[in-house]
């Protein structure tokens, strides 16, 4: 259901719009309340007279559009029933930067959106940035997976190569076990000890039981 023209008319521009340099970029401005726009004058341009698309007595109008732009803008006509004109503009430049209007002159309404056309190059460097700061890259993570898995593989092994290394030196005698507290001497080598260490701290006598000096 369409209104009277009459009624107050509100124009509403889509979002700004972003596009890929060669790619093709699509704008749009609709109003509230629609009204069908089939048997209207829309034009598309940017600063008020440099006519970007133009359409009229229900057809396009080639002949009104800069040069810059023929061939390769496309009005919508289905969408202008529904109060709706939708322009979508391919093979974009750099040049195509800027606000867009459309102005329907019989209802005296304007409506601006702006366009941004970006290089390739740019495009890449925002998708990277935009990976980077979401996750690693798959690289990375498949090397700190790897690290982690090296690391939990050594602790085992070095344990292991510990645990070898004290059986073997205790096979091999070189670590002495010492004997419990008042268990006896029996060995040669015990009895040496023991021998000495009596001599420690006494005094050694020489025939006539007069002490000549002490042993420490």
């Amino acid at each position: 259901m369409f209104f009277s023209a009459a009624l107050p008319l509100a124009c509403l521009p889509s979002q700004p719009v972003e596009a890929v340099e060669g790619g093709s970029a699509t704008l749009q401005c609709r109003l509230d309340p629609p009204i069908n726009l089939s048997s209207k004058t829309v034009e598309w341009n940017r600063g008020h007279t440099l006519y970007v698309h133009v359409y009229r007595s229900r057809r396009d109008d080639p002949d009104s559009q800069m040069l810059q732009y023929r061939d390769r803008t496309t009005l919508n006509h289905g969408d202008l029933t529904t109060g709706v004109s939708t322009l979508t503009i391919s093979n974009v430049s750099l040049s195509d930067n800027g606000s867009y209007e459309v102005y329907l002159p019989q209802l005296e309404v304007r409506c601006s959106t702006h366009l941004t056309v970006v290089t390739k190059e740019q495009e890449n460097q925002t998708k990277r940035n935009d990976s980077s700061t979401t996750s690693p890259p798959a690289g990375e993570r498949n090397d700190a997976s790897n690290r982690e898995a090296g690391r939990a593989a050594i602790i085992p092994t070095v344990l292991l190569i510990l645990i070898l290394v004290v059986l073997l030196v205790l096979k091999n005698g070189k670590i002495p076990i010492c004997k419990k507290e008042g268990e006896p001497k029996t060995s040669e080598g015990d009895q040496q000890s023991a021998a000495e260490e009596g001599l420690v701290g006494s005094e050694v006598t020489d025939g006539n039981n007069q002490p000549s000096h002490t042993v420490y």
